[in-house]
């Protein structure tokens, strides 16, 4: 995996060794690329001297670029679904026709690609584990008000909801219920090209509401989301990464969904409510 997303796999028991590899966009500093790409070479190394009798190209696509990998790493049998239109598609071995996961939930379709090892059955809930005892140990608490986790921040334009939604969502939230608030965002600047952040949004969020029960959770990290996340008892978000964390924290949740395919990408395994409007745009979405 590589180092932004690797912390999903963390503290999971079911799993002997995570290797970890830097993206070229994530390097902070340019002058470091070549020492990027030589330890990617010595993982590659590594991991074609382990010997691999399989390696499955998890996903509901066929990956091409993921097989310039493989051929190095050089397992024995490769699983995933093959596109046998594609040059490289003879690297796959043990292959699915990519057609077959069309209409298939992601985790349908990944789960399928296991029947060439003979596993069968029903796929499980999604899995994340918090490494925080505090925040784990605070989700025990049965003397507390409902916690709802509100998360703003979205990649794409046409998934985020406004900051005066939010604002009437939270007062309704507090007046209705008497809920206890986490307001999630990833931090830093919307104006930064490499790396935007909702500062701007969520202090607009903020101080409009200026009540003590609403907490401020920035999150800078993918592991500081998973164990801040742990201490919601609902959460509240548009479609992406985080609502995937909250369905693997076994949360029941309310997503906004813009152009992406909800039959494909929904919450997986929880309790959800899904709201998608005809225009594909979640800034359509009404608190009424």
């Amino acid at each position: 995996m590589n180092s932004y997303n690797s912390a999903v796999l963390e503290g999971n028991p079911h799993i002997s060794k995570i290797h970890v590899y830097e993206k070229l966009k994530h390097r902070q500093n340019w002058f470091d690329v070549p020492s990027s790409i030589a330890k990617r070479i010595r993982l590659l190394m590594e991991l074609r001297r382990m010997g691999f009798d399989y390696a499955i190209v998890a996903g509901s696509a066929f990956q091409p670029r993921v097989l310039n990998y493989l051929r190095s790493i050089q397992p024995r049998h490769v699983i995933g679904y093959v596109d046998t239109t594609h040059p490289n598609a003879s690297t796959i071995d043990l292959g699915l026709p990519v057609d077959e996961a069309c209409g298939l939930h992601e985790v349908d379709a990944v789960f399928r690609l296991l029947t060439k090892l003979d596993i069968r059955g029903v796929p499980p809930g999604l899995e994340v584990y918090s490494q925080n005892d505090k925040a784990t140990a605070s989700c025990s608490q049965d003397d507390q008000p409902m916690r709802v986790g509100v998360h703003i921040s979205s990649r794409k334009p046409n998934q985020r909801w406004p900051a005066d939604r939010f604002v009437e969502f939270i007062r309704f939230l507090r007046n209705r219920y008497g809920a206890k608030v986490f307001l999630y965002w990833s931090p830093g600047s919307e104006s930064n090209k490499l790396h935007p952040g909702d500062d701007e949004k969520a202090n607009e969020i903020l101080s409009k509401i200026s009540d003590a029960a609403v907490t401020a959770m920035p999150t800078t990290t993918l592991r500081e989301l998973i164990d801040k996340t742990f201490q919601s008892d609902m959460f509240v978000c548009s479609d992406g990464g985080a609502m995937h964390i909250a369905s693997a924290l076994n949360k029941p949740i309310l997503c906004f969904f813009g152009d992406y395919d909800a039959d494909h990408w929904h919450p997986w395994g929880v309790p959800y409510e899904l709201i998608q409007p005809k225009s594909r745009l979640v800034a359509d979405i009404s608190t009424s």
